[in-house]
């Protein structure tokens, strides 16, 4: 669904090896990173081992971010091939991001893909991005969203929940 009156790109460039890709319905690809341990924590919250997310749970919640925002798939390049690791919305209100397959976490993709995200959302006359959350003991979710500018605004002791935003005037 994306934003009244702006067409989304089917692709922008962030650098020479990473790029997003406008989700295509195809949510097959993130089922994988979604069964993650470290995603299921720190994305859903879910802490019991037992409990995975399954293909229809990961097509709805795909196919709701699509129409609250601009879904990406975040891809870097492997060879001459890109290949997903993860997915990326923009919206005002609280953009989720995953970095879905683990050997890509911690190096700084999650920051220039919200650095990216940020670029556009100020392009496209976005003046804010509030409620961002992370939970309180994803530090590296913490580390990305300041490193990306995001301020933080309140800490949910009841939910566990650190809450960030950026002013992008």
């Amino acid at each position: 669904m994306g934003f009244a009156n702006i067409k989304q790109p089917n692709y922008i460039q962030i650098d020479a090896s990473l790029r997003l890709r406008a989700y295509d319905g195809n949510h097959l690809i993130a089922v994988p990173w979604y069964q993650d341990d470290v995603v299921r924590k720190f994305s859903e919250g879910i802490t019991d081992p037992n409990k995975r997310l399954n293909e229809n749970w990961v097509a709805k919640k795909l196919n709701s971010l699509s129409q609250s925002g601009e879904l990406y798939f975040i891809e870097i390049l492997e060879g001459d091939k890109y290949v997903p690791i993860g997915d990326v919305t923009l919206q005002e209100n609280n953009p989720p991001i995953e970095i879905g397959v683990a050997k890509y976490r911690g190096i700084g993709i999650g920051t220039k893909v919200m650095q990216a995200l940020i670029t556009i959302a100020r392009e496209i006359g976005i003046k804010k991005i509030y409620n961002t959350g992370c939970y309180e003991d994803n530090f590296a979710s913490q580390k990305m969203l300041e490193n990306a500018g995001f301020t933080i605004v309140h800490h949910d002791k009841e939910k566990r929940r650190m809450v960030y935003e950026i002013d992008l005037l």
